[in-house]
């Protein structure tokens, strides 16, 4: 599938674009749908949202970004995967902290975050994270039928559709997670 200038094609016949907790994460769903994850190499110097869009012709509206945060209350953390459209910022003060019935929130530490994914810095994504993270998105996803969102890897892109994110285990709808800058 091109999106832009990108032609992505199948994680599974692409596995060495991505990490390996996303190549496992995507070999447990059914064949048929395993063909809807798709990955495209980028040039890692446009890794980030704009950029990427900028140089290779992609609607903003399509990319999301992700981020990392650890909720706290006395003894109890949790960790959160933030999902925002590029250009918007993330709601974490008053939303996320109410939603998760945390005293804190605040961004992760990142030793942590890519140890525990196995991802690399500026590409982490909220497909094949731990089974006890949480996806918060924001509902403007809504508004695309296919999304794109980091590789795991600053050298790759996944892209899938949006009902099939939408499934993706964790995955909570949290109105006023993104606010615009």
């Amino acid at each position: 599938m091109k999106i832009g200038d990108l032609l992505f094609n199948s994680i599974i016949e692409n596995s060495n674009l991505v990490p390996r907790c996303i190549n496992d994460f995507v070999t447990k769903w059914d064949s048929y749908e395993q063909s809807k994850f798709l990955v495209a190499e980028i040039n890692s110097e446009f890794a980030d949202g704009h950029d990427l869009c900028k140089e290779y012709h992609i609607d903003e509206k399509m990319g999301f970004n992700c981020l990392i945060v650890e909720c706290k209350r006395n003894d109890v953390v949790k960790y959160c995967a933030l999902i925002v459209p590029i250009g918007y910022k993330y709601n974490m003060g008053s939303v996320v902290r109410k939603y998760t019935n945390s005293r804190t929130v605040s961004v992760a530490p990142l030793d942590y975050v890519l140890k525990s994914t196995g991802m690399e810095y500026g590409s982490i994504t909220p497909i094949g994270l731990p089974d006890d993270w949480l996806i918060l998105v924001d509902p403007l996803i809504n508004t695309q039928k296919q999304i794109i969102v980091g590789g795991g890897f600053v050298n790759s892109k996944i892209s899938l559709p949006t009902e099939l994110f939408l499934r993706l285990p964790n995955v909570q709808i949290l109105e006023g997670l993104a606010k615009e800058i």
